[in-house]
């Protein structure tokens, strides 16, 4: 059931989003109710729930001498979104840190859904305020062809990433003017520089596109990605 699947996707056990489900849909209930309506054996029931209390998705009262449940209003659930994504923000630098300390992954991504890929990847991986460099040995008709991810330069540019780029003339002259960005164009004796690739360096990666095929390939490594950036750099300087 899709409403269960959603409610476990934010922490609920199996158990518990059926209960807080079967209370939502029959009020108030008994644990007998409950149990008879979820087709949950008690046990299960008597542990769910605490924890659904405990989450502020259940409220209990005595009626009688039974004690009656039932289910808090779902714009609680953003309370427990909240605090799910409090928790995963809190491990991600220390999930980054394992991975960094792994063998260098290596990715193809094919057709123009994977040259796309790469752009995503760069606004995704990159902080506010970041940089990349790119070897642009292409027109503008070559990106065109393949076409940018839609929300792209919209996301670059909210990240105000600045961009060093070494390009070729045809690159160069249909490279509009920003601010974000220092451009150089290969020196005449290396024209005419036209081979349909791009490479970009970015964070911990670095990725080289074949706008020709199309094809992509990022390789995620920090040495590599630095000893490519400090390559950059030496070059950029001399232009």
């Amino acid at each position: 059931m899709k409403l269960t699947k959603l409610l476990t996707a934010i922490g609920l056990s199996k158990n518990e989003a059926k209960i807080y489900l079967t209370l939502l849909k029959g009020g108030t209930q008994t644990i007998s109710m409950i149990a008879r309506k979820s087709t949950i054996h008690r046990p299960a029931i008597y542990q769910a729930l605490p924890i659904l209390k405990e989450k502020g998705l259940v409220n209990e009262r005595q009626i009688g001498k039974l004690i009656h449940y039932g289910a808090e209003s779902p714009s609680r659930l953003r309370f427990l979104l909240e605090g799910v994504r409090g928790e995963l923000d809190a491990i991600i630098p220390e999930l980054e840190k394992i991975q960094s300390k792994k063998r260098p992954v290596v990715r193809r991504l094919d057709g123009k859904e994977g040259v796309r890929a790469v752009y995503d990847d760069i606004v995704d991986t990159l902080k506010k305020g970041d940089v990349f460099y790119r070897y642009s040995s292409m027109d503008r008709g070559d990106i065109e062809r393949v076409g940018l991810p839609r929300d792209y330069e919209k996301q670059r540019d909210a990240k105000e990433l600045e961009r060093f780029v070494i390009a070729s003339p045809d690159h160069a002259s249909s490279h509009e003017k920003s601010l974000d960005v220092e451009l150089k164009v290969v020196p005449k004796e290396f024209y005419p520089f036209d081979y349909d690739v791009s490479q970009v360096i970015y964070g911990d990666k670095i990725a080289f596109i074949d706008y020709d095929q199309p094809i992509a390939t990022i390789i995620e490594n920090p040495v590599l990605a630095q000893f490519q950036r400090d390559i950059f750099k030496m070059l950029f300087r001399t232009l």
